[in-house]
Formats: C-alpha cells, sequence, structure tokens
C-alpha cells in the first residue's frame, strides 16, 4: 500500500463544502479526501449543495489518481452536488491542472467555474441560490494559515 500523497483542508460553509487543496495527488490521497468530503456533506445530501475548491501550487492529479476524483465526484452529483466553483491561485502549471479539473467535471450534470477568489466563488454560487456561511470561510481560512 502506498502513502496519501497530497494534501487537503475541508470545511462545511452552510450549502457549499470549501477545499484546499495542495498537490499533487495520488489515489490515497484522493480516497482518504473522499472518505473525508462524505462525512462533511452526509447532512447536504438530498439536496442541492455547492463546492468551493482552492488550488494553490502544483496542485496535479497523476492520471489514476484523476480518473477516481472523476468517479467520486461523478458519484455525489446525483445525491446533491450541482455547482463547483474552482478557485485558481498562483501556479506555473496552472493551465494544465485547469485542464485536469475540466475532466474531472466533464460527463456529469455540474456546472462549474474557473475563479481567481474565494469572493468570486461566493457571489457566483450566491447568484445561483446557495448559502454560503461567512464564518465558515473564516475558519477555513484560519485552518489554512495554521498549515503556512
Amino acid at each position: 500500500m502506498q502513502y496519501a500523497h497530497g494534501e487537503f483542508i475541508i470545511t462545511r460553509c452552510g450549502d457549499a463544502v470549501l477545499t484546499q487543496a495542495y498537490g499533487p495527488w495520488n489515489r490515497e490521497c484522493v480516497n482518504s479526501f473522499a472518505s473525508e468530503y462524505r462525512t462533511l456533506s452526509e447532512c447536504l445530501h438530498g439536496k442541492a449543495w455547492c463546492d468551493i475548491v482552492s488550488v494553490v501550487g502544483e496542485s496535479l492529479l497523476i492520471p489514476d489518481a484523476e480518473a477516481l476524483l472523476h468517479e467520486r465526484v461523478a458519484s455525489v452529483n446525483p445525491i446533491g452536488l450541482t455547482h463547483v466553483a474552482l478557485v485558481m491561485g498562483e501556479s506555473s502549471v496552472r493551465a494544465t491542472t485547469q485542464a485536469q479539473l475540466k475532466r474531472v467535471y466533464r460527463d456529469t450534470s455540474i456546472d462549474y467555474i474557473f475563479v481567481d477568489s474565494i469572493e468570486d466563488a461566493v457571489d457566483w454560487l450566491s447568484s445561483k441560490g446557495f448559502s454560503v456561511d461567512k464564518d465558515g470561510i473564516d475558519l477555513h481560512r484560519e485552518k489554512v494559515a495554521m498549515k503556512l
């Protein structure tokens, strides 16, 4: 068994699950992420919810991890995940990361957008009718800052 390569921080913020992703990710990291994500999102299952995914640095997925993440995303779409805002931070591989993420959401009915900030993500998701808890975002930012 391989060790997980890649890291993440997840926080539920109202109708949104906010993820900070540090890559690159392998399959083990995707499985660990999916397990923690499921625990945090269970109370949202059966109604529409959204994600904010923030990627910074060299956040890439090795090919089998990309395929597995696509499977995991596709499996939560029918139980309520309908919108995803992808916050793209500074990265020397930004175009590659965006291409990978487009493939992850391909063939799902999830509406997604690439944005430059969490505020842009909240604005877009709010315009789609989601309630994103600002206190939850502040908590998430504190968790991210503690990691630095």
